[in-house]
C-alpha cells in the first residue's frame, strides 16, 4: 500500500498557484463548425478557448453541441470548418492516436474494458506507450490509491465486479496514468445514482485542487457545472452563449437564455 507520506508527496507535486498557472491558453477554438451528412448542424462559428490549470465545464441541453466540440479536441470528429489547437498546435496536423494517447479522456460510463482487470485497465495507455512492467504496476498502484480503490484489494478485479461508482474511479485513474496534462470528460458522473454522484463530485475537487490538470468536463446538470467549474461555457443550438465563473454567470447573464437556465435552477422551487 502506498504510504501516507508517499501519497502526500504526489498529491503535492502542483502546489502551484492556480492564479500564476492560468494566463495562456492550452486549447483553443477558432470559428469551428461542424456540420454532419444529414446537415444537421451540431456548432456553428464557435470560438473559445481553456486555460491551463482550469477545469472548463460545458453545458447545455441535448443536441447543444457539448459533446460535439469535446469530441473535436482529441480528433474523435472532425470540424468542417474552422481551427482546434492544443498548446498552441493545429490538432488536425497531429496523429489522431498519438493525440489521444496524449490526452486523460472518461466517457460517461467509464468504457473500461470488461476481459481486462482494474490494473490493466488502469494501466492501458502507459502499455501502449511502451512502458516497462513494473513502472506501470507502480503507476496503478499510486493511481489506484489515489482514488481510493488500493491495488491490493481492486487490481486484479474485473469491471462487472465493481460498483458504478467504483468503474467510475478506475475510468478517472486510467485517464491519468500517462500523467496527460489535459484531461477530457464526457457526463463522468451523469449514469450515477445521487448519492454516488455527490461523492464522486467530492472526490473530483478534491483531485482538482491537488493535480492542477488543465480538464475539459461536459454536464447537462448546471449545479455540478457551478460545483465543479472554474468557468463554465453555456451552450444552446451549437454556440457559446455565455462563458463565465459561476459567480459571473449568476449575477451577470448576458443572454436571456442563461438567465432564464439560472431563475430556473436557483430561484423556482
Amino acid at each position: 500500500m502506498v504510504s501516507t507520506i508517499r501519497r502526500r508527496l504526489i498529491l503535492e507535486t502542483a502546489e502551484l498557484s492556480l492564479t500564476l498557472l492560468m494566463t495562456q491558453p492550452v486549447i483553443e477554438a477558432f470559428n469551428v463548425t461542424k456540420r454532419f451528412p444529414d446537415g444537421t448542424v451540431a456548432l456553428q462559428d464557435v470560438t473559445w478557448s481553456v486555460l491551463q490549470g482550469e477545469t472548463m465545464v460545458l453545458i447545455g441541453e441535448s443536441g447543444s453541441g457539448k459533446t460535439t466540440l469535446l469530441r473535436l479536441l482529441n480528433r474523435l470528429d472532425e470540424p468542417t470548418s474552422g481551427e482546434i489547437r492544443i498548446h498552441g498546435r493545429p490538432v488536425r496536423e497531429q496523429d489522431p492516436i498519438s493525440l489521444r494517447r496524449s490526452l486523460g479522456y472518461v466517457q460517461q460510463e467509464g468504457g473500461l474494458l470488461p476481459h481486462w482487470t482494474v490494473s490493466d485497465n488502469v494501466t492501458l495507455v502507459p502499455r501502449l506507450l511502451g512502458w516497462p512492467e513494473s513502472q506501470r504496476r507502480e503507476r496503478a498502484e499510486v493511481l489506484l490509491d489515489l482514488v481510493g480503490l488500493p491495488l491490493p484489494q481492486f487490481g486484479q478485479r474485473y469491471p462487472i465486479e465493481l460498483s458504478g461508482g467504483q468503474r467510475q474511479r478506475v475510468a478517472f485513474a486510467r485517464a491519468l496514468a500517462a500523467d496527460p496534462a489535459i484531461v477530457l470528460l464526457d457526463e463522468p458522473f451523469g449514469a450515477l445514482d445521487a448519492l454516488t454522484r455527490l461523492a464522486l463530485q467530492k472526490e473530483f475537487l478534491h483531485l482538482q485542487r491537488h493535480l492542477t490538470k488543465t480538464m475539459v468536463l461536459v454536464t447537462h446538470d448546471l449545479y455540478e457545472a457551478f460545483r465543479l467549474g472554474t468557468r463554465v461555457a453555456v451552450m444552446k443550438d451549437g454556440r457559446i452563449l455565455q462563458i463565465g465563473t459561476p459567480s459571473e454567470l449568476k449575477r451577470h447573464p448576458t443572454h436571456d437564455y442563461v438567465r432564464q437556465l439560472i431563475e430556473h435552477v436557483f430561484v423556482s422551487v
